[in-house]
């Protein structure tokens, strides 16, 4: 269960591949939005990847809290990455992508290295705990297209509650973590850059049985929310300047909700804004096939709305 609660991923692709996946938008999309979408989707999953698997490694490092520990270097189920825990004692990791071995779905490899440190906490399964990881040629490429995608520059993750399981089952305090990235330096595999920042929050919490009306089991909870305020605009997730020099920023109107018994991915409610260029459009989470908010246990599907060039319009998907 431990290593469930950074799988940001899953939502964030989802959200992502819907935006520039569906066939209507994508006949309607000029392709440069279409392939920042693409980006987006890239940014967003290959980070969270990365913290699931940093959040992996440290369950089992009890040394990693700047408490005594022997300094090795050894082989991690991660795939394709060396430990070095030779800096253990100050709080300092180091995760080595050997840049051949083929992981996950699709097969992609992983090069260069991230350091972790321990920032702030003793440990960090304490409250307000923070990791800063330095990303160093850290390249991620797909073996099918052979594409890649390239990070240079720091993030930060901060344990906001701490990791008390046991009042976390007994459903009485939630798993929350903060995701901070300023001036993110993305290269593609063409050459082209990106200058990426997000700023967000999301949280995991335990439903016992009966808990909440029309779900009769136990189930996880699931919420995520931009949390930066820039130029007026609040609730934004991330922003910066894509790979053809266009601004974008990406806001939430209202945080995203969804739960394992319906389905991570099919989100009960939530409000996205994504904006290129001028170009907007909104996607609204949770509705029926009317397009109204869901009033039923889960919900039918999402409405896309857009505001493209001369193209204004909205279409209702189902999940």
């Amino acid at each position: 269960m431990k290593s469930s609660f950074l799988k940001i991923s899953l939502a964030t692709v989802v959200l992502v591949a819907i935006l520039g996946g569906c066939g209507i938008l994508k006949n309607l999309l000029d392709s440069k939005i279409e392939q920042h979408n693409t980006d987006s989707n890239t940014y967003k999953s290959e980070l969270d990847q990365a913290d699931n698997d940093i959040n992996d490694a440290l369950a089992d490092i009890d040394g990693f809290g700047k408490t005594d520990y022997h300094d090795q270097i050894f082989s991690s189920p991660l795939c394709g990455v060396t430990i070095d825990c030779t800096d253990v004692s100050q709080g300092i990791l180091y995760f080595n992508f050997d840049g051949t071995t083929p992981c996950f779905s699709p097969s992609r490899t992983r090069a260069g290295q991230i350091k972790v440190e321990l920032i702030n906490g003793n440990a960090w399964a304490d409250a307000g705990a923070v990791l800063r990881q330095t990303f160093i040629d850290f390249r991620v490429t797909h073996l099918a297209s052979g594409r890649s995608i390239e990070f240079d520059g720091v993030k930060t993750l901060k344990n906001l509650d701490g990791h008390d399981w046991w009042q976390f089952l007994l459903g009485q305090t939630t798993f929350a973590y903060e995701s901070r990235s300023t001036n993110m330096e993305v290269t593609f595999d063409n050459g082209a850059t990106a200058d990426w920042n997000h700023a967000r929050t999301v949280t995991w919490s335990y439903h016992p049985a009966n808990t909440v009306p029309g779900i009769p089991y136990a189930h996880i909870g699931f919420a995520a929310s931009g949390d930066t305020t820039i130029n007026g605009t609040s609730g934004i997730d991330s922003w910066g300047t894509n790979r053809f020099g266009s601004d974008f920023i990406t806001y939430y109107n209202q945080p995203l909700l969804s739960n394992t018994y319906c389905g991570l991915w099919r989100f009960n409610s939530g409000e996205l804004v994504h904006e290129v260029d001028g170009d907007d459009y909104t996607l609204t989470l949770g509705v029926d096939q009317n397009g109204n908010p869901s009033t039923g246990t889960c919900a039918y599907g999402f409405e896309v709305s857009w505001n493209v060039g001369n193209n204004s319009n909205s279409q209702i998907f189902s999940y």
